[in-house]
């Protein structure tokens, strides 16, 4: 009876290993695979950062890969492209890279649209310090702690203002009240 518990023991000791072996095996092979994609992402980093054109695939591509892409692009004034890459990578993105890629975005922006001022071309700078602006909201709201983001949205806000909508007498309806105060600040006094 021993030797039959001692046999039955051996048996399961045996199935334990193989089946501990199995999973090492198996997570040598994910840790393995994390070492080779981080190994390739580094190197796409790197030759971006030479100034080398190479393709990134944006869903499959680490997120310091994309913000490398992107700011490659921008480097090379490719604005859309740039655009493109973060729209098609931005569900796969941490707050804070999108954030960032969107506020460099936005200073590309920014800085097109100082060029057309001194251009005189007032239209093109207006929508796009509008973008910019837009952008650096989105920013914000992704990485609220982004004073960078802040402090260059309130100089676009300098150069282009967003005035309130003047009030449009065909969208009113005829059955709207009339306003009996007037708007601007502080408290009535008297009757209307």
């Amino acid at each position: 009876m021993l030797e039959s518990i001692s046999r039955l023991l051996s048996d399961q000791r045996r199935k334990i290993l193989w089946l501990l072996a199995g999973l090492s095996a198996v997570w040598f092979g994910y840790a393995a695979d994390d070492f080779f994609r981080a190994e390739r992402a580094n190197r796409n980093i790197s030759a971006l950062l030479a100034r080398r054109e190479i393709p990134i695939d944006a869903r499959r591509a680490t997120p310091q890969e994309i913000l490398a892409r992107v700011n490659e692009s921008l480097r090379r004034d490719q604005i859309d492209e740039a655009q493109a890459v973060m729209s098609i990578a931005a569900e796969n993105l941490p707050p804070q890279v999108r954030a960032a890629g969107l506020y460099n975005i936005a200073n590309a922006r920014t800085r097109l649209a100082g060029e057309a001022v001194r251009r005189g071309d007032l239209d093109s700078a207006a929508a796009l310090i509008n973008l910019a602006k837009s952008e650096y909201r989105l920013a914000l709201q992704l990485d609220p702690e982004n004073w960078d983001a802040r402090y260059n949205i309130d100089v676009a806000m300098r150069v282009v203002r967003d005035l309130p909508q003047a009030d449009n007498p065909e969208t009113t309806s005829p059955d709207a009240p009339k306003k009996l105060w007037t708007d601007l600040p502080g408290i009535p006094k008297g009757l209307p």
